[in-house]
């Protein structure tokens, strides 16, 4: 039985297609190369999808709500939990520096906003702790195979584009 590579496994695995037991390379390519196309089309079309969204609304949770997507997106990539073949196959608009970018205008925006409103940081910090478990696993749910989840994430991502 042929060994599947370091960067193929990591890739199927990131893909949320773990290679099956003695599954060779060629398979496991063609499988890899299945999930990254479905991948792609999804997160292209999560984000049309969230292009038509309603504006964001003008609160302290959704200011909160954008910056954590968009941080858990742009850490996930730093970290490296999203592999290479993975992120190249994604829109331009979510690769790394656009979404530490958006994160960085949502985050001053909040900071703006806990600023006007006497420089008290509990509410950030309440609401960061509220929304990061959901956002966190919609994210985790993206990237484990689910039908829909990366689309949803990318939406969502998309609706938040514009701080």
């Amino acid at each position: 039985m042929k060994r599947l590579s370091p960067a193929l496994a990591l890739m199927l695995v990131a893909c949320g297609a773990a290679p099956a037991a003695g599954e060779d390379e060629a398979k496991a390519r063609a499988k890899a190369e299945a999930v990254l196309a479905q991948g792609a089309a999804e997160a292209k079309t999560g984000w049309q999808k969230g292009q038509s969204a309603p504006p964001v609304a003008d609160t302290l949770e959704a200011e909160v709500a954008c910056t954590l997507q968009w941080e858990t997106w742009g850490m996930a990539i730093n970290d490296g939990r999203l592999v290479d073949q993975v992120m190249a196959a994604m829109p331009s608009e979510i690769q790394l520096k656009p979404a530490f970018d958006i994160h960085g205008r949502w985050s001053e925006k909040a900071l703006s906003r806990q600023d006007a409103a006497g420089g008290d940081p509990r509410p950030i910090f309440e609401a960061s702790k509220r929304l990061r478990p959901a956002i966190e696993a919609a994210f985790d749910s993206a990237f484990t195979g689910k039908p829909g989840a990366l689309e949803a994430y990318v939406e969502k991502l998309s609706a938040c584009r514009n701080p």
